[in-house]
């Protein structure tokens, strides 16, 4: 039960990449702008739900990242974290070269192959240290990058802070990802990783999400007087901002 329960957990913050990459300082900038347009029709169903997701969070799994952080090493949360980030570079890279972004597909892919045999499977970023530099894209990127508007803000169950265009994009995304499940399954398994591992790396991924957000979210807690007001105005602006990038 335990086991379930922190797998579902993990996808909390799951459909906002843009979020789990916000650190204090960028945050405070997206909090104070809004975006241009905010469409949120569902916002009283929208409420219930982040009530319900920030009181799961807060009573369960806030405590996991904390006890993540306190009793693993920062060097091996770094570890961890580059491992997991290399796993999302090919698909970083599939979505850049969609939207013709040649020279960011080539240096997230040479991100990958770099990493992941001087840096050993990606556990050590030397293409980062090496000055290789890319920008992440998802497919919500590239739906916004052919067009496509953000749709309804919505706040999902588990998932967290997501739109009509990113919740669709994340779900493409991981259904070709190394961590995605067997969606495609039509007899044997598909995924490129066996599920005895899978599981493992899924909630890795999730408590390390959660983990880089811990001082992020206790901000917004303390200072922000609605906290709901607050995520939706960063996740929408941050998304627009990796769109126009």
């Amino acid at each position: 039960m335990l086991r379930s329960l922190l797998i579902l957990t993990t996808f909390i913050f799951f459909a906002s990449p843009a979020l789990a990459e916000i650190d204090e300082d960028e945050f405070e900038t997206y909090e104070t702008s809004e975006p241009e347009t905010i469409y949120d029709p569902y916002e009283k169903a929208n409420r219930k739900i982040y009530a319900f997701n920030d009181a799961f969070d807060r009573y369960f799994f806030e405590h996991v990242a904390r006890a993540y952080r306190k009793s693993i090493p920062r060097p091996a949360r770094d570890s961890v974290h580059n491992f997991l980030n290399n796993l999302s570079l090919p698909i970083s890279a599939i979505n850049s070269a969609a939207q013709g972004k040649t020279d960011n597909a080539l240096a997230t892919f040479s991100n990958f192959l770099i990493n992941s045999t001087i840096g050993v499977f990606g556990l050590f970023d030397v293409a980062g240290q090496k000055g290789i530099f890319y920008k992440s894209e998802d497919f919500g990127q590239t739906l916004g990058h052919y067009g496509s508007g953000q749709g309804a803000y919505l706040m999902i169950p588990i998932l967290g802070p997501s739109s009509a265009r990113d919740f669709g994009g994340f779900v493409v995304d991981r259904a070709i990802s190394p961590l995605g499940f067997d969606v495609f399954e039509i007899g044997g398994e598909t995924s490129l990783i066996p599920n005895k591992y899978l599981f493992t790396l899924i909630a890795l991924s999730g408590i390390d999400t959660r983990e880089n957000l811990l001082d992020v979210v206790d901000d917004v807690r303390k200072d922000s007087f609605d906290p709901y007001a607050t995520i939706r105005s960063a996740y929408l602006q941050r998304r627009l901002n990796e769109i126009k990038n």
